[in-house]
């Protein structure tokens, strides 16, 4: 009958429009399965990677779980360069597959917050050398401290085989960021203060770090918290900054108000003032003497210089 036709196209109709949705959504998940992992007929050449990230300080001592690492990125490179971020299956924990002849490069970035750092967009091809991040600047135009970073860089070499294999592999994350405080002697001897206040300005390593851990870009410049005491000695409290590269240096200059009084950049074996990843520099600066004697004590991560008081 004409009602039985019209029921028949209906369900019809209907059934077609599921199988649509069907089609669709499994495309979208074959898709996505292409985008994170390997296609089923070539799964032989596969290799699923389960990865997890750790963070451990100059001793390797684990300190994931005392709440100092907060978050982690990874970073996949291949050999035309960067590929995608690999996505978190839980906070700490990544789950992805690759091909076992493409040789990988991962890169796992620890803390990183934008408040404190821009990570500068990376393009599909992009050199692990041309990946980038860079400081931020205060809206006075000095640049912002840096957080408590770490970083870590694995290289994958995989062979073929006839079978899948599953691999685990733990990123384990060693702090980048330096530590530096700074504490002056007798420095209102030499430069009366005047009712005005010191501050201090660091210049010196650079503006932006590469996915190769390496320090780039211009100089940057950092105003941190300066403390002027009763004697009229200025204390900076430890900050963190980039660390310094190889047989460079950081420049203080100290200023009374507005006016710049001195600057110090060597210490007293003449050596430029350095500050290392992964440690606390403390910088004493004595103006006792007419020659400005500069001391430097590289101490554990989180001390600090127990002689001076604040």
């Amino acid at each position: 009958s004409a009602a039985s036709d019209v029921y028949k196209r209906q369900i019809l109709k209907i059934a077609m429009k599921f199988l649509r949705i069907s089609i669709l959504t499994a495309l979208h998940v074959c898709l996505i399965f292409l985008h994170t992992s390997c296609i089923r007929e070539e799964m032989n050449a596969c290799v699923q990677y389960k990865l997890n990230t750790q963070a451990v300080d100059e001793q390797g001592n684990d300190l994931t779980g005392n709440g100092i690492l907060e978050k982690s990125e990874v970073y996949l490179f291949g050999e035309k360069g960067f590929i995608r971020m690999i996505p978190a299956k839980a906070s700490l924990e990544y789950l992805f597959g690759n091909h076992k002849s493409e040789r990988l490069t991962l890169v796992a970035w620890g803390n990183i917050k934008e408040d404190t750092l821009i990570t500068i967009p990376i393009l599909p091809g992009t050199s692990i050398e041309n990946a980038r991040l860079k400081l931020k600047r205060h809206t006075e135009g000095n640049h912002l401290p840096v957080t408590d970073m770490f970083y870590c860089r694995k290289e994958l070499n995989n062979t073929a085989t006839r079978s899948i294999q599953e691999e685990s592999i733990t990123l384990v994350m060693k702090r980048i960021a330096a530590g530096l405080s700074i504490h002056t002697l007798h420095l209102e001897e030499q430069y009366p203060r005047q009712e005005e206040n010191y501050t201090l300005l660091i210049r010196g390593t650079g503006t932006e770090m590469d996915f190769t851990g390496k320090v780039t870009g211009e100089n940057a410049e950092y105003k941190p918290l300066s403390i002027t005491d009763e004697q009229g000695n200025v204390h900076v409290p430890p900050f963190r900054i980039f660390p310094t590269g190889e047989g460079k240096g950081i420049e203080i200059d100290i200023y009374r108000g507005q006016d710049k009084v001195c600057t110090v950049e060597r210490d007293n074996e003449g050596k430029p003032l350095y500050v290392m990843a992964g440690k606390q520099t403390d910088i004493e600066i004595d103006f006792k003497n007419t020659q400005i004697k500069a001391t430097v004590k590289v101490l554990p991560w989180g001390e600090v210089n127990q002689n001076t008081e604040i």
